[in-house]
């Protein structure tokens, strides 16, 4: 048994495989909140402030950042997958999308929220108030959007290759993004 599935007597019951879902998707070493961990680094160096001068945006861009490193090495491991599997892959084309906010989703999908929340806690930082920073990310009007949106929430629980691309023009319901 290696040094690293050793669970030390400090550690509370979920911490172990809090730590061992981190390191599956990829965290190696660094962890998601603490003096080194993504979200403090993301919100001293990219806002380039005292964290405690930070508001409630940069606190929320901050966990999203934080959560897309995250996502991003998993994503990474999903593609060298496909390049040793060569699986065949579905692309989506669609006019709009209507995915809705997707940080508290992805908390979820990835099995994080109880980690970020407890995290959130000890740093006494009002979670839903971040989570409610996100814009609604409505890109579309409904019906064909939201279908758009389910199918690709299918093929990901389905674990199917699948990329959702959208047509983004200068005039109609994109002319704000």
């Amino acid at each position: 048994m290696s040094a690293r599935a050793v669970v030390s007597i400090e550690e509370k019951p979920g911490e172990a495989n809090e730590r061992r879902l981190l390191e599956q998707y990829g965290c190696g070493t660094v962890p998601f909140i603490g003096e080194d961990g993504l979200y403090d680094r993301h919100l001293l160096f990219d806002n380039i402030r005292d964290l405690s001068a930070t508001d409630a945006r940069q606190r929320y861009e901050a966990l999203a950042r934080s959560l897309r490193d995250v996502v991003s090495q998993r994503w990474i491991l999903t593609e060298k997958t496909y390049a040793l599997e060569n699986p065949k892959r579905i692309y989506y084309l669609s006019m709009e999308f209507l995915l809705g906010r997707s940080l508290s989703n992805n908390l979820t999908n990835l099995l994080l929220d109880s980690y970020v929340l407890r995290a959130a806690t000890q740093k006494n930082i009002d979670l839903l108030s971040l989570v409610e920073q996100e814009p609604d990310a409505g890109l579309g009007n409904g019906g064909l959007g939201r279908l758009a949106a389910c199918f690709l929430d299918s093929m990901s629980t389905t674990q199917l290759p699948a990329m959702g691309s959208g047509l983004r023009y200068e005039y109609g319901i994109f002319n704000n993004l």
